[in-house]
């Protein structure tokens, strides 16, 4: 199949989600421009609610730098695979500057700070913040 065909079948709802998976993650390791925007949907989905931290792995072939709000979030709010996926993709990010960096920098320090954090997340956060140095 092409990629077109491909896309289709990723598109398709009578596709089973574990026959979606490789196709989105060959076409995102090919760094195919079409699949990114579906990638971005899929994770707003509940379809692909359990395969989340998957689709972030898959977003790690396109640059980092758009991601980097979304990226953050994932880190904040998202489960343990998911924030250690947008961990690597803010790893890849070489410099965010001015309000987009302060802000991001303001949200991970509050949420370094709440009690309820787990272990992990805390490691994480603290590994991120490192980042901003």
């Amino acid at each position: 199949m092409n990629n077109n065909e491909l896309i289709e079948q990723i598109k398709n709802p009578q596709t089973p989600l574990r026959n979606k998976i490789p196709l989105i993650l060959d076409l995102a390791e090919q760094r195919n421009r079409e699949i990114y925007p579906l990638i971005l949907a899929a994770l707003n989905s509940a379809e692909y609610a359990k395969v989340r931290g998957t689709l972030i792995y898959a977003l790690a072939n396109y640059p980092a730098e758009p991601l980097f709000e979304k990226a953050i979030g994932w880190l904040i709010d998202g489960n343990f695979e998911m924030a250690h996926e947008a961990a690597g993709i803010l790893d890849k990010i070489e410099k965010i500057e001015g309000a987009r960096a302060n802000k991001a920098y303001a949200a991970l320090t509050t949420v370094l700070n709440n009690p309820a954090n787990e272990t992990w997340r805390v490691e994480l956060l603290g590994e991120v913040l490192g980042m901003f140095e």
